[in-house]
């Protein structure tokens, strides 16, 4: 219930930027105290910033890079991630997980109807923002439990609800790729990882230079799993593996 009032509220705020207390109470029936809660959490969790009697968005140079301090390379993830909107079609169903470059999505999707699966709350926000109720894409919260100061969707119920979609594509974010595999920092999200590549046509892992030959703790994924590799690192080295199907690794070079 908790996360589905957060992205109710998270609607609320796409249509003012501003929320107080007793538009909320009044909007979700819900009692005051639990507003106030959802509210300081939503803060705590850096989906929101908190003002007098309310909430308001995080501006968009705070929001896109959610842990801004933590942040490298902006332009070259966005450049990244509209080069990997360009493989998708009118109708596709799409995997996203809640990455820093998987996040710039929210501003490369284009105008074609698409169906967008995601454990963030952030990304659906912006692209909440972006469409101003209007868009062409739906959008499709995993539920689960808000992990503090992620804006992520993570545990058994982010799974399940996972496992119970089939999609053309997962768009994917890496916290480190090597000859065995993708990492993942945050080990609550690896398991939700692994069931989106397990239940996608094809899987694309959007990486910047940075994230090369670096090991994060928790293995997601090895390369004859993916499809494609998405990066902006220059280099004549192909990857001598095979995906699921065979077929050979494809590195797509963003420039």
């Amino acid at each position: 219930m908790k996360s589905t009032r957060h992205e109710q509220i998270l609607r609320l705020l796409a249509e003012t930027g501003q929320l107080h207390v007793d538009q909320a109470v009044a909007r979700l029936n819900s009692s005051p105290a639990t507003v106030r809660r959802d509210f300081n959490q939503m803060a705590e969790a850096g989906l929101v910033e908190r003002i007098r009697g309310g909430i308001k968005l995080i501006n968009q140079v705070e929001l896109l890079p959610f842990r801004a301090r933590e942040v490298k390379n902006p332009n070259e993830k966005l450049e990244i991630a509209r080069r990997a909107t360009t493989f998708l079609s009118e109708g596709d169903v799409i995997f996203v997980d809640g990455g820093t470059t998987t996040l710039q999505l929210a501003h490369s999707l284009p105008p074609i109807k698409l169906r967008i699966i995601t454990n963030s709350l952030i990304l659906a926000a912006a692209i909440e923002r972006r469409m101003l109720g209007q868009g062409p894409w739906e959008v499709f919260l995993t539920g689960g439990y808000l992990f503090p100061r992620s804006g992520l969707l993570v545990g058994p119920s982010a799974q399940y609800s996972i496992a119970q979609y089939h999609a053309n594509w997962a768009l994917l974010s890496t916290g480190g790729i090597t000859e065995t595999g993708i990492f993942n920092d945050n080990e609550h999200v690896v398991e939700s990882e692994r069931l989106m590549i397990k239940h996608a046509d094809r899987v694309a892992v959007l990486a910047d230079e940075s994230k090369f030959g670096h090991h994060a703790m928790r293995h997601i994924a090895s390369l004859d799993q993916i499809d494609y590799l998405i990066t902006n690192r220059q280099t004549d080295e192909s990857l001598p593996f095979e995906n699921r199907r065979g077929i050979k690794l494809r590195l797509i070079y963003t420039s």
